[in-house]
């Protein structure tokens, strides 16, 4: 089993504090600048685990049939 928990995590670059890679893509990379590569190739990453995430499903866990009458009393005497 896996455990992934909520993770929260602000990144920005210093020189570039209005990019954002979500919205503004690959071409809003200022001069190949390395802080806001890094900053991209981090959203595809988390774009690529989502994805992966959602198309995974796990094995289907077959539930036990439950009969209705098996804990009633058959007789009082």
């Amino acid at each position: 089993m896996l455990k992934i928990g909520t993770v929260r995590w602000r990144g920005k670059c210093s020189k570039h504090p209005m990019f954002d890679p979500y919205t503004d893509g690959a071409g809003a990379v200022k001069g190949g600048c390395p802080r806001c590569q890094s900053l991209l190739e981090i959203h595809e990453c988390h774009q690529k685990m989502l994805k992966l995430m959602r198309t995974f499903t796990p094995p289907q866990v077959k539930k036990k049939a439950v009969n209705p009458f098996e804990d009633l009393q058959e007789s009082l005497f």
